[in-house]
């Protein structure tokens, strides 16, 4: 119970800190998360991951280089789950130095591992005592309330995924059509005059902005809340 509460809690406080830097950056309020929930689960089970595996001896250095391989393992493992099963690739460091395949990079890693040492030293202590004062005032019921709201959320979400896959493909194969269309428009009109090139340039523009007409609220909100987020076909 206490493992499960403290996956939660910080898949909470990683929802909190993505929803804020995100919403701070793009100057509206964005709802990150994969799931309808407030949590990032990614970051639950890293922490949860970092907690277990990784024994703190008093030595930081040790720690710290602890904590960025679990934590690296964990966000590469979440980007290919996210991938192979939901056709989603919610975050690419492609452009970042020393990255693997996009899905994790060395600098991530490294800000990653600092959050970690302070999550660990500084804000664990008081969560566990929390947690425990929680299940000791629920009697554990309170826990297994939040395991059901987690676990419906969970399968709710796979649902629609497979339900909406058929969507998702769609619109892939119409983004594939359509930059082989731009494509091919280039190459007929390599040497077009001044006015037609503005004008293909404004038709670039459009298909670029085209609004996707989707129907179910969670894709369209993940969509919307993840702008570099990429759709991928399934390998």
């Amino acid at each position: 119970m206490e493992i499960f509460m403290t996956f939660i809690v910080y898949s909470f406080v990683g929802w909190i800190w993505e929803t804020f830097y995100c919403s701070f950056k793009d100057r509206h309020f964005v709802f990150r998360g994969f799931l309808l929930g407030p949590y990032c689960p990614v970051y639950g089970f890293g922490v949860s991951a970092v907690l277990l595996l990784v024994p703190d001896t008093g030595n930081l250095f040790s720690l710290y280089l602890n904590t960025i391989v679990i934590v690296t393992v964990v966000e590469f493992i979440g980007s290919w789950i996210l991938e192979k099963f939901f056709n989603m690739k919610l975050w690419d460091y492609s452009t970042l130095p020393f990255n693997i395949e996009g899905r994790v990079a060395v600098p991530v890693s490294l800000f990653w591992g600092v959050g970690c040492i302070i999550l660990i030293k500084l804000v664990n202590p008081p969560v566990q005592n929390w947690i425990h004062d929680f299940n000791e005032l629920t009697h554990s019921w309170g826990v297994i309330l939040i395991l059901i709201i987690f676990l419906a959320d969970l399968v709710s979400t796979f649902i629609f995924t497979i339900s909406t896959k058929k969507e998702v493909l769609a619109m892939i194969d119409d983004s594939d059509k359509e930059n082989a269309a731009i494509k091919e428009f280039r190459l007929k009109h390599l040497f077009a005059n001044h006015e037609t090139a503005a004008n293909r340039i404004k038709v670039l523009e459009l298909l670029k902005n085209k609004p996707l007409k989707l129907k179910h609220y969670n894709l369209r909100r993940i969509l919307k809340n993840y702008p570099n987020m990429n759709l991928t076909k399934k390998r």
